[in-house]
């Protein structure tokens, strides 16, 4: 039986870090995504301002 607790905590605990590290990754992806996007945004502002 304590063997069976002792997998079961090292399961929660390796799903608890998957689950942080998703959250994570899904922060940093929208964080990037949004930068580029406003890059992009800017640039082309930019480009149409120097047309004749």
């Amino acid at each position: 039986m304590v063997t069976a607790m002792g997998g079961l905590h090292v399961i929660m605990l390796l799903l608890t870090w998957g689950v942080g590290l998703a959250m994570a990754g899904a922060v940093v992806y929208g964080a990037v995504r949004l930068a580029v996007t406003h890059a992009l945004k800017s640039h082309t502002r930019w480009v149409d301002r120097g047309k004749p």
